[in-house]
């Protein structure tokens, strides 16, 4: 509920993550082979994320190797671990979409734009796929290998959020992954508050899945979402523009935030 009259000459984005202070509440999802969008992939993207100090998740999909050019001496923060992703689904349907596509593309218009990297040969796809399913002692066995902190990716159930903290779950992002496995699954939003409760402070609660405004990060945050993050949006940056567009996209974000907190009064 909006409050008027308030006090918002100062207004800070900045938030706590695992103890650490960060600049904003609006971080970066994991996307999968950035080549895709951009020649420079990931590299671009963590560039951006630098700039804007916003915190950047790595997918292990990766088109350019963290270690070699990204991370440098930075290092990891945390482990994401995607939950609900079927272990076949990226092996059987996605990379043959990658490389059915890498033959529609006009020469033309290649010839006259900054354009993805289509070829599949150039793309560094690590395919450690297996044929076993990930299941929650495997979350516990990771456990036992870390000090970093693990978050669960793709909860939708206040079961599996309970699930999550039983077997070692530093934190939960209340995820449907973009609709992409099932498409008319529950919306994360909502589903995000029931996971906060279930939770209730045991872990750090995040969200992603269709935020594309600072009111979207607004009402997260106002449902108890530590942070949100951002997936498609950050790819359109990247391929209109490269290190400029995912800035652009991250900053056009926080004004909007900014502006949607002090016309709420906060």
């Amino acid at each position: 509920m909006p409050r008027v009259l308030m006090d918002v000459s100062e207004i800070s984005l900045k938030t706590t993550i695992f103890g650490s202070i960060y600049e904003s509440p609006i971080l970066i999802a994991t996307s999968t082979c950035q080549c895709l969008a951009h020649i420079d992939g990931e590299v671009t993207t963590a560039r951006a994320a630098t700039e804007t100090q916003c915190i950047f998740t790595y997918n292990w999909t990766f088109s350019n190797m963290p270690e070699e050019y990204v991370l440098q001496t930075l290092g990891y923060r945390a482990i994401v671990i995607t939950c609900n992703q079927p272990h076949e689904c990226i092996q059987d349907f996605v990379l043959p979409l990658f490389e059915e596509a890498s033959k529609n593309i006009d020469p033309e218009l290649m010839k006259n734009m900054s354009i993805p990297n289509l070829n599949i040969p150039d793309i560094i796809v690590k395919q450690r796929f297996g044929t076993g399913s990930v299941i929650w002692t495997n979350i516990e066995w990771l456990r036992k290998l870390t000090q970093l902190p693990i978050i669960c990716k793709g909860i939708l159930s206040p079961i599996d959020a309970e699930l999550a903290i039983k077997y070692g779950a530093n934190g939960i992002i209340v995820s449907n992954y973009g609709g992409r496995l099932i498409d008319t699954t529950t919306p994360a939003i909502e589903c995000l508050e029931d996971i906060v409760n279930a939770v209730d402070g045991r872990a750090e609660v995040f969200v992603d899945t269709g935020i594309r405004s600072g009111t979207d990060v607004l009402k997260a945050l106002a449902l108890g979402a530590r942070a949100v993050l951002i997936g498609r949006p950050i790819l359109y940056g990247l391929a209109c523009g490269g290190q400029d567009g995912v800035r652009r996209v991250l900053g056009i974000l926080k004004r909007e935030l900014v502006y949607d907190m002090a016309c709420c009064g906060l």
